[in-house]
């Protein structure tokens, strides 16, 4: 008996596993994420570089204040918090400014 059972397993074809096939590409961005998604990003991503510009207008601001005499540099306003280290250098500015 268990002869025939081994003989039925031994000669029975093989069962073919499914061929697997890769999911399809998305065409565009849109298809991957939802409108509102890609706007946010958007939005995200032009706040920052508004933010890096202003960074970088500092730096160049407080670069080309440094260059004047004493005697050119406009005076603050009486009423405003001064801040002695307004021109000097940091680190920062140096990596804004490095192309």
């Amino acid at each position: 008996m268990t002869s025939i059972v081994l003989f039925a397993l031994l000669t029975a074809p093989a069962i073919a596993a499914p061929a697997m096939t890769p999911s399809p590409l998305p065409s565009s961005p849109a298809a991957l994420y939802s409108r509102r998604a890609l706007r946010r990003a958007k939005l995200i991503i032009q706040m920052e570089m508004l933010q890096l510009r202003n960074e970088r207008l500092d730096c160049i601001r407080a670069a080309l204040l440094r260059q004047l005499p004493e005697t050119l540099r406009p005076q603050p306003p009486t009423t405003s918090v001064s801040r002695p280290n307004e021109l000097a250098r940091s680190p920062r500015c140096s990596e804004l400014l490095d192309y």
